[in-house]
């Protein structure tokens, strides 16, 4: 009966089904892909091939939008779904959780989550073979090659370099604040904006479910600098006195191990939030007057804005060591470089009181990371999709 069902199920979708486009992000909808998606739409591929989302299994996917479990713990019929769309797929779009081909006619292109930065061969052989993979500039290429080849790619002109889609969103203008997203993470509701906003994005060390660790440093609030519950009630109130919101997002495979204290001036940003008011990561960055990270790839995204950008670097050694780096870390990474909680302070009064010291080694750095800046990727990517993949 259930080889019966699955025959039937197999012409059914046979019978129905175009050609198959498959989308994967993490979070779901989101990134690269997203921005693929809804292009395609716009010039009406969905008209001609079938737009399917690779999700989790436990993913409330929204109306219209058609999907096949790909992730989580999948019943015998949806490993079979699964296999069969690996099988049958024209072009596989994913940025995160690899979909590898099962069909050799089957295109892949790579639309990743973040520029080169760190060495991760592991992650190499995670990903396997694609057949593209996109990077942000020619320098960025090669630097992609060396870290690729062999793994994902053979040929340098594999990687293509015109810029992420996900990063156009960089240049949407969204008050975050008056539709109330800020408000929402805030205990204390603020009567009126703040006079400017500090986003934090700090990579992770030790991966929340275990295995790999890339710094032996342990913070104890999951962020650089801090090491007490005294020193952020003082971080807190040096905010409060500048009217400055610190907003942090942890690294997603960071564990959750923040001060449970409710602070005036500094949130967590909420998945939860983002997902319910469809808040990008992108929509973020937009919303921050400046940037904190470290050795994220949410550098090479928010350098783009020509904002002030600080990098925490008090366990660079501990990091290096571990984990390393692509290339030499402080001739392509320019900030402000923080090494203690004053350094921190520093940083936010030079924001406050709209000074920048690291302006001009930033363009440069800028420019050097990105061919394009503009919020062009997208229409860059589908028109090579349409003329190499022949949509």
């Amino acid at each position: 009966m259930y080889i019966l069902a699955m025959h039937f199920f197999t012409k059914l979708i046979e019978m129905f089904s175009k050609g198959i486009i498959l989308f994967e992000s993490f979070p779901e909808l989101d990134g690269s892909p997203w921005m693929i998606y809804q292009e395609m739409v716009k010039r009406g591929l969905n008209k001609k091939y079938k737009l399917v989302w690779a999700v989790d299994k436990d993913f409330k996917v929204p109306p219209g939008i058609k999907s096949v479990p790909f992730f989580g713990k999948l019943t015998r019929l949806q490993r079979y779904r699964r296999s069969f769309y690996r099988k049958h797929v024209k072009l596989i779009i994913d940025s995160n959780r690899p979909i590898y081909k099962e069909n050799p006619e089957s295109v892949r292109i790579y639309t990743r989550h973040g520029g080169p930065f760190k060495k991760c061969p592991d992650y190499m052989h995670y990903l396997k073979k694609m057949d593209y993979m996109l990077t942000l500039s020619p320098a960025m290429q090669d630097i992609d090659f060396i870290d690729c080849k062999g793994y994902c790619v053979d040929k340098l002109e594999d990687i293509l370099p015109l810029g992420f889609p996900a990063n156009d969103r960089l240049f949407d203008k969204t008050d975050l604040f008056g539709n109330g997203f800020y408000p929402a993470l805030c205990t204390a509701k603020p009567q009126k904006p703040f006079s400017k906003i500090i986003g934090w994005l700090p990579t992770f060390r030790q991966h929340r479910q275990g295995g790999r660790i890339d710094s032996e440093k342990v913070f104890p609030f999951g962020v650089p600098l801090v090491q007490t519950e005294e020193e952020l009630v003082q971080l807190n109130q040096f905010l409060s006195e500048k009217n400055i919101l610190l907003a942090i997002q942890m690294h997603h495979a960071q564990a959750a191990n923040f001060s449970k204290q409710a602070f005036s001036n500094i949130v967590l940003i909420s998945q939860d939030l983002k997902y319910k008011m469809g808040v990008s990561t992108a929509n973020l960055m937009q919303s921050f007057d400046a940037l904190i990270t470290d050795y994220s790839a949410a550098y090479h995204e928010y350098i783009m804005l020509n904002r002030p950008i600080a990098l925490t670097i008090d366990d660079f050694e501990e990091y290096s060591s571990k984990t390393g780096f692509l290339f030499d870390y402080f001739e392509w990474i320019k900030g402000e470089y923080l090494k203690t909680t004053s350094d921190l302070m520093r940083f936010i009064e030079n924001v406050a009181n709209g000074i920048d010291t690291a302006k001009a080694e930033r363009e440069q750095a800028m420019h050097r990371i990105h061919q394009y800046v503009d919020n062009q990727s997208t229409k860059r990517v589908v028109d090579f999709l349409v003329e190499k993949v022949k949509l």
